[in-house]
């Protein structure tokens, strides 16, 4: 076959932008993801994590990835993630560490109250923390791979009757917790903790069941419970709740080193996306609260560090109860906050 000159030059220049595409973007679909939350798409889980990592990680490598992506619990309810992924049901998700306790104890030293004053401070000290083998470990047992995390801002004091901003104003009042630690926290700053689901705080605010509620402002918006009430904190740490995003170590093996690094910085990036969507959103809804005549108030130095020494008999409960179980942690809270100072330094 004769090649003229013109289609001579057209192959060589089609091969020279081949081999100057890097190696990553060239490799047509190499991955393929199906990646699994159990939260919709408006979810800041959602919107503000998993959403944005993919399409940061699509434009680090274009068609070297590609995604299968079930939102809202189609495939997996919240509660189920980490069993799905581990069975292959998807190859990463969103891990909500509060439900994975039991498997994962210590990777949720960060949902303890007291600590951490922003989702930054939260979200910036377990991400240098988790390297250690003390938190590694546990994500190597359970066949997972970590590539972000993401934390809620700080629990605050919402209520319905009047803002409280000494330690002392806390005794003898209702506080409507989601159970486990805050239960704790709860009667340690002197009041009667009521177990009560996220669906269900309306109602039991507007019914008089509860006269205050532990809840992240994300979640008072959510649920429309600002209208309800007359006093929000603004400074306190009353713990959080914390998702990791992993992918199954089955999977990563199987994925090329350079996209393997390209997931960890998009990654890295997704965290402070995150952060930075969570934080502002609660300073936005602090202000639309104040619109709607709700006191956004902060405790008093004094009073906050009281309140924190309160909180700290919660941290030492979860690691007596841990090291029971002969679990390290009291090496992972120490260092955890030893991490975290440094974040806030």
């Amino acid at each position: 076959m004769t090649l003229n000159r013109r289609t001579m030059l057209t192959r060589s220049l089609a091969a020279s932008a081949v081999l100057a595409t890097p190696a990553i973007l060239r490799a047509a679909s190499a991955v393929e993801l199906t990646i699994l939350s159990g939260s919709p798409d408006k979810h800041v889980i959602s919107r503000g994590g998993v959403a944005p990592f993919m399409e940061k990680l699509k434009e680090t490598v274009g068609d070297a990835i590609s995604y299968n992506y079930f939102p809202a619990g189609q495939l997996a309810p919240l509660k189920q993630l980490l069993g799905a992924v581990q069975s292959g049901v998807g190859d990463a998700a969103p891990l909500p560490v509060g439900y994975s306790s039991d498997k994962m104890p210590l990777n949720g030293v960060t949902m303890l109250p007291g600590l951490g004053a922003s989702a930054h401070q939260i979200i910036a000290a377990y991400s240098k923390a988790v390297k250690d083998p003390v938190y590694m470990n546990e994500y190597e047992a359970n066949n997972v791979v970590p590539i972000w995390n993401m934390a809620f801002p700080p629990y605050q004091y919402v209520a319905t009757d009047e803002a409280v901003k000494t330690l002392e104003g806390f005794k003898g009042k209702v506080i409507r917790s989601a159970g486990g630690s805050t239960n704790l926290a709860v009667q340690q700053l002197g009041a009667s903790p009521t177990e009560v689901a996220a669906g269900d705080i309306y109602v039991a605010m507007e019914r008089g069941t509860v006269s205050a509620t532990i809840s992240s402002y994300l979640t008072i918006e959510g649920y429309g419970v600002a209208e309800l009430c007359k006093a929000a904190s603004r400074n306190g740490s009353f713990g959080n709740f914390s998702n990791i995003f992993c992918i199954s170590a089955k999977k990563w093996e199987t994925i090329p080193d350079d996209i393997q690094k390209a997931m960890m910085d998009a990654g890295q990036w997704t965290e402070d996306h995150v952060a930075d969507v969570m934080d502002t959103e609660a300073e936005e809804l602090a202000k639309k609260f104040e619109g709607l005549g709700v006191e956004i108030y902060d405790f008093p130095a004094d009073q906050l560090a009281l309140i924190n020494d309160k909180l700290a008999f919660v941290q030492e409960d979860w690691v007596e109860r841990l090291e029971a179980r002969g679990v390290k942690a009291r090496q992972a809270l120490d260092l955890y906050k030893s991490t975290l100072a440094e974040m806030s330094a």
